[in-house]
């Protein structure tokens, strides 16, 4: 099993952050919507360990995730895929986490713990790399204003 992690300071306050990067506020983001993935629905309204989502990529089959970990005051929570529906990987779980640098800026933490099926871990870690990389960028785009 591998393990990728990008971690990115941000310059907004963690609170800021965490509403793009928290269980449902990813649906806020284009990659979500219309980038990277067609559309993305939460079964449950409310966070809590067990609650589901199911992502739909523009190509192959929908992506579910079940939250199994969450700490609101830290600002982390924990996630494993039930359904890897058409990604090339196994065994895939993740971990989010907003950390305040001072008032006005943030360290961004993103991990996935994975087994590659299909392809190399590299080629993996290359793709994910991809997609949590324009995560961020759209995040600081969003904060900008």
């Amino acid at each position: 099993m591998a393990v990728v992690t990008l971690a990115e300071r941000i310059e907004a306050p963690a609170d800021a952050v965490w509403d793009y990067v928290c269980w449902h506020g990813v649906a806020k983001l284009d990659q979500y919507s219309g980038g990277f993935f067609r559309k993305i629905e939460f079964q449950g309204d409310e966070p809590r360990v067990g609650i589901t989502k199911t992502i739909y990529p523009h190509d192959g089959l929908p992506i579910s995730e079940r939250l199994e970990s969450l700490d609101l005051a830290d600002r982390t929570y924990r996630y494993r895929l039930t359904d890897v529906g058409s990604l090339p990987i196994t065994d895939y779980r993740g971990y989010v986490r907003v950390t305040p640098a001072g008032p006005a800026a943030c360290h961004l933490k993103i991990e996935c713990e994975f087994t590659a099926v299909e392809v190399s871990e590299a080629e993996w870690i290359e793709t994910w790399l991809a997609m949590e990389t324009q995560l961020v960028t759209e995040i600081r785009r969003a904060l900008a204003g």
